[in-house]
């Protein structure tokens, strides 16, 4: 296996045959996430390729002092696919003050992946994503709400709309 850090100097010098070996190296991992936030595969792997693209363009600010590299790169894609989904015009929904649901039980766990992406597949994308940030990702609605700009009551109502929604699916096919 071809060492990391060689990998990322190549890219460095634009090197293109080492940016596909790393895009190829990264792509199973990325495409999981990217999946989370968006129901189509085409869709999901435009926001893999654009974040990606971000990552080469960006390549010199990564800081390994800082962290993994993967790590980094797992960001990147991520906050491209947030930048994708905040630039969507969404309805705009009430806000509700209501407490939210810890993960603490989370019958998200539970469930083969495959099974996990059927069910964001019934929500509508910006409640997906929240969803996304909040019960696999593991954010708080706080830093959820800063990072679609959103209002705290409008993430909680997109988990109440997550709970409302998911639930009779669950009942119905998964919690027999």
């Amino acid at each position: 296996m071809e060492d990391l850090q060689q990998l990322v100097r190549e890219c460095l010098a634009n090197d293109r045959r080492s940016q596909e070996k790393l895009y190829r190296k990264f792509y199973p991992a990325l495409f999981l996430l990217c999946r989370k936030f968006f129901s189509q595969p085409e869709e999901a792997v435009e926001v893999l390729n654009d974040g990606m693209l971000q990552v080469f363009t960006q390549l010199e600010k990564y800081d390994a002092a800082k962290g993994e590299f993967f790590n980094w790169v797992y960001t990147v894609v991520r906050n491209t696919a947030l930048d994708k989904i905040r630039s969507r015009k969404w309805p705009s929904h009430n806000e509700i003050d209501e407490e939210v649901v810890t993960t603490q039980n989370n019958t998200l766990d539970k469930l083969a992946w495959e099974d996990i992406y059927k069910l964001l597949d019934a929500l509508p994308p910006s409640t997906r994503a929240v969803c996304t940030l909040f019960y696999l990702e593991g954010f708080p609605v706080k830093d959820i709400a800063e990072m679609l700009k959103q209002s705290p009551g409008t993430v909680k109502w997109h988990l109440s709309e997550t709970r409302s929604k998911l639930k009779p699916i669950l009942e119905q096919h998964y919690l027999k």
